[in-house]
């Protein structure tokens, strides 16, 4: 018995001692091979399939798009993709969505909606994979419609069956405008077509018949018209332009200014030419606003299109511009010397003045010195070129514009009573007098015709020198009678750029009393007829061109 319990008990401890080193190691051993035999690939499928099993995923795709909300018409197109799976560019402005509880669900929905609450369309066009969209306004949609209707059509047609093909591929309803004396003769004329879609067929029936076909797409309607009311810009400059500034001038004793001027006198011209160009037409008018530079035609289509052709004929005309120093010198004559200016030369060398210099020693002679060049100014006279005194040197630089006379001038400006009304009301004698001022000055006009590399100067100095004023008396009123001179001459010049040459003088005789104090009036006074003394003064104009620009 006791051999049996020990049995028993060496039984137990054997399988105690296996069963605690088999859990071990047999797990282990067991992994290991399970890992051998499943790979990779295997395993992710078995895993996946048991995750299936575990969850249950459904993909479900968007159905419509709220507007509850605040969204732009961008932000609407991006979740249209994900419904319908096609690629939307806005090529118009972006604008928001106006909010409601409608669902759409596709791009018809959006254009319905739209243009109900907005009035407006989505024109779609696509481009490869692209769809491009423009939100335009319900007459834009049209005209773009219109334009992509196929009209293949090469020969001759009468404009009656042209007028049939049209209204049938379009839609629209044609009407014949009443100035079109003959309708009969105009729908059974022949015109010849060559086009591709509707529009070139439009152009070619207003292009054949010399008439005006214009697209109403609103109203959905092609009017033929052979006449048209238009309007016709000049781009050209403004009629008058003129600057002022006060300056001071030794030969007066008064307010002197120098004033510049422009003044644009091509209209009448430009009426000649409009009536030429309507000739016989009874029905064409024109009417030419210059203060805006605006021409108001009723007109055939040919008479616009020669009228606009001269339009921009003057626009290219006065885009050409000279720029140019303008020199004015005033000399006072020896009254012993011969007298006078021959010209202004330009020779190489180098200088660092510019403007004039007047000699001391001399007491007269000039000369010029510019940057670059030397400007040699001729003179006629005797001893060391004497011939006088300075009185006064002006220098301004100015641009020329193509055919526009500008005018310079220096003048004093007097007052004088022209005229007094008296009226009695009531036993009450009141009195009006009437003011006139006369320039009393000098002044020239100039006008360029501008080449290439050179322009054609035509000048026209002019001098107002006023004498007295004497008064005489009319009844009860005493008025004022200015007595003046008038001189001025015209001359024509040619000038390159970079040329410097005297295009003018005038010589004008003044009164030696205005010049006691300033000038030994032995040496310059000379005799007049009237028994007055007079000093001579000659006025000189130079002009250099700087630059030629607008071609």
């Amino acid at each position: 018995m006791h051999y049996a319990l020990r049995n028993v008990s060496l039984i137990t401890i054997a399988v105690f001692m296996l069963t605690a080193c088999s859990t071990k190691s047999y797990h282990n051993e067991m992994t290991t091979d399970v890992e051998k035999l499943v790979n990779e690939k295997s395993y992710d499928r078995v895993r996946n399939s048991y995750s299936e099993e575990l969850v249950s995923e459904k993909n479900k795709n968007k159905e419509f798009i709220d507007i509850l909300s605040d969204k732009s018409l961008g932000d609407v197109l991006k979740e249209l993709e994900l419904i319908d799976g096609n690629f939307y560019y806005l090529k118009s402005s972006d604008i928001l969505v106006p909010k409601s509880r409608m669902k759409i669900h596709n791009m018809a929905e959006l254009n319905q909606y739209l243009n109900a609450v907005l009035d407006k369309e989505l024109f779609i066009k696509k481009n490869g994979s692209i769809y491009l969209v423009k939100l335009l306004s319900t007459s834009e949609t049209k005209k773009q419609s219109i334009k992509d209707i196929p009209f293949k059509l090469n020969g001759q047609i009468s404009v009656e069956e042209l007028i049939k093909l049209i209204t049938a591929e379009s839609g629209y309803e044609v009407s014949i405008g009443n100035y079109i004396k003959d309708k009969d003769d105009f729908q059974n004329s022949i015109v010849s077509v060559r086009s591709k879609n509707l529009i070139n067929a439009i152009n070619s029936l207003a292009h054949a018949k010399n008439v005006y076909v214009d697209i109403d797409y609103d109203k959905e309607m092609i009017n033929i018209k052979r006449y048209k009311d238009v309007v016709v810009e000049l781009n050209i400059p403004l009629l008058n332009i003129t600057t002022t500034n006060e300056t001071s001038s030794s030969e007066t004793s008064g307010e002197s200014k120098v004033e510049n001027s422009s003044e644009i006198i091509l209209y009448d011209e430009l009426d000649k030419m409009m009536k030429n160009i309507i000739g016989n037409d009874s029905i064409s008018t024109y009417h030419i606003d210059k203060a805006s530079g605006l021409i108001f035609m009723k007109a055939t289509k040919t008479v616009e299109s020669a009228v606009r052709t001269i339009a921009k004929a003057y626009e290219d005309s006065f885009a050409r511009e000279a720029t140019i120093v303008f020199e004015r010198i005033e000399l006072v004559l020896n009254k012993s010397r011969e007298y006078g200016i021959g010209s202004v030369s330009r020779t190489a060398g180098a200088s660092d003045s510019t403007g004039v210099t007047k000699s001391l020693a001399t007491e007269g002679a000039i000369s010029f010195l510019n940057q670059g060049a030397t400007r040699l100014l001729q003179v006629t006279g005797t001893i060391d070129n004497q011939i006088g005194k300075i009185l006064n040197y002006s220098k301004n630089v100015m641009v020329l514009k193509n055919n526009i006379p500008s005018v310079q001038s220096i003048s004093q400006n007097t007052d004088y009573i022209e005229k007094i009304e008296t009226t009695v009301n009531d036993n009450v004698t009141t009195s009006e007098a009437t003011v006139n001022t006369i320039k009393d000055g000098t002044s020239i006009t100039a006008m360029a015709k501008i080449s290439r590399d050179k322009l054609f100067l035509n000048i026209t100095p002019n001098i107002k020198k006023l004498i007295s004023i004497s008064e005489a008396t009319v009844g009860d009123s005493t008025i004022q009678l200015p007595e003046y001179k008038d001189q001025s001459y015209n001359i024509s010049r040619e000038i390159k750029v970079g040329e410097t040459s005297i295009v003018g003088s005038i010589i004008v005789h003044d009164d030696a009393k205005e010049y006691e104090g300033i000038l030994p009036l032995e040496g310059f006074a000379i005799g007049g007829s009237d028994s007055k003394s007079y000093v001579r003064r000659e006025i000189v104009y130079v002009v250099s061109v700087e630059s030629i620009k607008g071609f």
